[in-house]
């Protein structure tokens, strides 16, 4: 691999940036008004949640991950997972809080009572997180690539290198 080629974890990382950035987008610009569109909210980062755990476990077992760079770029992609399934919580008890509220109205008849953050607060969380996440893509794909380019090194290393002589397993001659 070349200095500036991206490794597949990388790129896939910058697509995982860009859809936390879409959603961020969505969610300051669109308030969620209808209940389908909460809940596509949600199943959208629940998908970033599943793409960030699947690329945390794909790394996880490539031989890249056993060297101090490999590790530091697995703390990496260990972050963005968790930021993204902090997100999908938050987005989720927003869901379940609004649909809490309204059925408490609908027994009162009048407003509900709020313990807690509300559904708004939720989402403002999940925003705050979100944005964040494309930075710590980006980060965790330098990692990814460093250490990805590393192991290439010595693994090409390696192959080129003079085979160790043999030891003889003859015993010495006496003269």
């Amino acid at each position: 691999m070349n200095e500036g080629s991206e490794t597949t974890t990388a790129v896939e990382l910058a697509v995982l940036g860009n859809g936390a950035a879409a959603l961020c987008t969505t969610l300051r610009s669109e308030p969620a008004t209808s209940w389908s569109h909460q809940v596509l909210d949600v199943m959208t980062a629940q998908d970033l949640v599943k793409r960030a755990l699947f690329l945390f476990l794909n790394f996880s077992v490539r031989p890249a991950c056993a060297r101090p760079e490999g590790r530091q770029a697995l703390a990496h992609l260990g972050r963005v997972a968790e930021s993204v399934q902090v997100v999908s919580a938050e987005l989720t008890a927003a869901l379940a809080r609004r649909a809490e509220n309204a059925r408490v109205a609908a027994l009162r008849n009048s407003k509900p009572i709020f313990i807690g953050p509300s559904p708004a607060q939720r989402v403002a969380v999940a925003v705050d997180l979100l944005a964040k996440v494309p930075a710590q893509c980006a980060e965790g794909a330098k990692w990814v690539s460093a250490a990805e380019r590393l192991q290439a090194a010595r693994v090409r290393a390696a192959s080129t290198a003079p085979p160790a002589p043999a030891a003889s397993t003859a015993p010495p001659r006496r003269r």
